[in-house]
């Protein structure tokens, strides 16, 4: 893994991603769910901190195909103009187009309050197809959220998965 370049989901992650089409270990589909073509590689490591063997887990990824290395571009840029196969909003083909923001949020609030259990809820997230479905589990998870005593984070969770859900 390069520390220095912003890495992107390839079209064969863009795939899994849409279709669960690969034998990906589930903690490593949760990573990759999270790569969104703005972070480089250390602030990636920095961010799965969390996970135990996070590095390893983005090595397989890498390896496998399923990310890349978008070498010399800036963050932002990576992800407002996506230029070929290798960019991250390809997995709106399969999925209804724009939910991918959606599902990242969600993912990302149950590993940042569950750790690494928080991976048998995520895969729920992966096969969702619709903003619809994809609201069941968001407020199913909202609601868990104020159950474990979080209101706040529950609160922000929901403002952050509004903002990202596509409007139907």
């Amino acid at each position: 893994m390069n520390p220095g370049a912003v890495y992107v989901r390839t079209e064969k992650g863009a795939e899994e991603v849409a279709h669960r089409s690969q034998a990906v270990p589930a903690k490593a589909r949760s990573l990759l769910l999270l790569i969104d073509g703005k972070l480089t590689g250390a602030q990636l490591l920095d961010k799965f901190a969390v996970f135990p063997n996070s590095a390893e887990l983005l090595q397989v990824l890498e390896d496998g195909g399923l990310i890349a290395a978008q070498a010399g571009a800036p963050a932002p840029v990576a992800a407002a103009s996506p230029s070929g196969a290798a960019s991250a909003p390809a997995p709106a083909a399969a999925a209804q187009p724009g939910i991918a923001e959606a599902k990242r949020v969600i993912v990302r609030t149950l590993h940042d309050v569950l750790g690494p259990e928080a991976d048998f809820l995520t895969e729920k997230i992966d096969v969702a197809q619709t903003a619809a479905e994809l609201r069941v589990h968001a407020e199913k998870y909202r609601d868990m959220l104020i159950d474990m005593g979080k209101p706040k984070k529950s609160a922000a969770f929901w403002e952050a998965f509004e903002a990202a859900l596509p409007q139907e």
